[in-house]
């Protein structure tokens, strides 16, 4: 793996992904880098120069997820897992040391790099009990007034200069001090006091979810019209919209919005189908309008496929790509019609990559009945 790029790989790496021609996986590939590298590579983190972003300065990546903005709820959540990390129970005059790092090293979150511009866990408390929108710029930094490295707690920490910073470490060595001291003079905090977020992490994941749901979906043409989903890259073999929710790491879009709608969780319609019923075709398994979704059986819900032309058939079928209707026919006639001798099943089955099961049940019609080709000697 290559330790580091040269600025043309890396000027490189940044037009083919933002061009579209190859994903940040095919990059890293090419360059024998790590998808992580390639990753900030492209949105900035590394490389700045390359972006036009002056040395210096700090920037988040604008609360983006997925290719959204983030929502006030999933900021609300990440605020508020940001200071389930920190222990406060010392009450507020105390260190509030970071509890996902070492005794005596400064905190570390990679999630502060995008809230707040900088991964340090002391910066990131700081920027966010103050409210400000991100990090001040590396110009300034800031002095722990405890000589606590671990330690969050805002009132423990003011900016200053990096000579300021490097004169209290001498000060302590002068003094002989090797841990925390009592902080006299803590730093006062805004008008309206440190902005702490706290709360129920799983509730809030909830909110935050139900909030990133609603901002997928289109439902600009109104509450009769069809809500597509807007997230084209988080789609499933049947082109259904899908993300994370209720604990499941993967869930069509019209289920949750059928139990957004109706107050339910994913547990209350379990084994249960949500059926649509569009007024148009145009949307119809791509439509997330809880109006037009009901309840109701898997045979009902085939049925209802049926009639409306939705159900995933033969090679329109993600599983029946590789097997062309093209092909299930040529098959068809060569073993019905055979202008010399009749292949066996068996070579039929070597020659497409499938089992004699399958070219059986070609050859009978009973899979594939749509591809065409003759289902028997007379067929």
């Amino acid at each position: 793996m290559k330790r580091s790029l040269t600025d043309a790989q890396a000027l490189w790496a940044i037009e083919q992904v933002k061009n579209g021609k190859m994903t940040q996986t095919q990059v890293a590939a090419h360059l024998g880098a790590s998808l992580a590298r390639i990753n900030a590579l492209v949105n900035g983190r590394t490389y700045r120069h390359l972006h036009g972003i002056p040395r210096g300065t700090r920037t988040t990546n604008g609360g983006r997820r997925y290719g959204f903005i983030e929502t006030p709820e999933r900021r609300h959540w990440n605020e508020t897992k940001f200071w389930t990390r920190v222990d406060r129970s010392g009450g507020p005059a105390a260190c509030w040391p970071w509890t996902g790092g070492k005794p005596d090293a400064y905190g570390h979150t990679a999630a502060g790099r995008g809230m707040t511009g900088s991964a340090n866990a002391h910066v990131v408390a700081f920027t966010l009990a103050m409210g400000l929108p991100k990090a001040p710029d590396w110009a300034l930094v800031l002095r722990h007034l405890c000589d606590n490295k671990p330690c969050c707690n805002p009132a423990h920490l003011k900016p200053g200069t990096i000579s300021e910073n490097i004169a209290d470490r001498w000060q302590a060595q002068r003094e002989g001090r090797t841990g925390p001291r009592p902080v006299t003079d803590p730093v006062p905090p805004p008008p309206k006091g440190w902005s702490i977020v706290t709360g129920d992490l799983d509730e809030l994941d909830r909110l935050a979810r139900i909030s990133e749901f609603h901002a997928r979906v289109d439902s600009s043409g109104g509450p009769a019209a069809c809500w597509p989903w807007r997230g084209e890259k988080s789609r499933n073999n049947f082109g259904y919209g899908q993300m994370a929710f209720d604990g499941q790491k993967v869930v069509p879009a019209h289920r949750i919005a059928y139990v957004i709608a109706d107050g339910k969780t994913l547990a209350d319609i379990k084994g249960q189908n949500i059926l649509h019923k569009c007024p148009e075709a145009k949307h119809r398994n791509d439509c997330n309008n809880p109006a037009h979704l009901t309840l109701g059986t898997q045979a009902e819900n085939i049925a209802d496929k049926l009639i409306h032309g939705t159900m995933p058939m033969g090679e329109l079928h993600h599983m029946g790509q590789r097997f062309p209707d093209a092909l299930v026919a040529r098959m068809r006639e060569r073993f019905w019609r055979p202008t010399g001798k009749r292949p066996t099943m068996t070579e039929l089955a070597l020659e497409a990559g499938t089992s004699v099961t399958v070219i059986s049940r070609w050859l009978k019609g009973t899979s594939r009945p749509e591809a065409g080709g003759p289902l028997g000697p007379t067929g």
